[in-house]
């Protein structure tokens, strides 16, 4: 099972990310988090394999929730989806994971 966060800011762009996610396959399985408390918390209670950074998101917000993950801790793929359809989102995500 694959298991991915989807973060960003926008209340209209959240919940589509999120459903792309969760339908793409039985094998994923999506957590959406509107803002940085939210995917801290996630990334503590979840073993998660990507983090999709979406609008509202970027650089300082991957470095925060780096900084939190334990050395020894496992590293989820970070991935910057700004848009693009679900074509380019799925394509993202499996090449990430295969190139992991």
């Amino acid at each position: 099972m694959i298991h991915i966060l989807s973060f960003c800011t926008n209340p209209e762009i959240l919940p589509v990310m999120d459903r792309l996610v969760n339908k793409h396959s039985d094998d994923w399985t999506g957590y959406r988090a509107p803002d940085l408390a939210t995917a801290r918390r996630v990334l503590a209670e979840r073993r998660i394999d990507c983090v999709l950074l979406g609008a509202g998101t970027g650089r300082e917000e991957q470095e925060a929730l780096l900084a939190d993950l334990a050395p020894d801790a496992h590293m989820p793929v970070f991935i910057h989806h700004y848009g693009g359809g679900s074509g380019l989102l799925y394509a993202e995500v499996e090449q990430a994971l295969a190139g992991r």
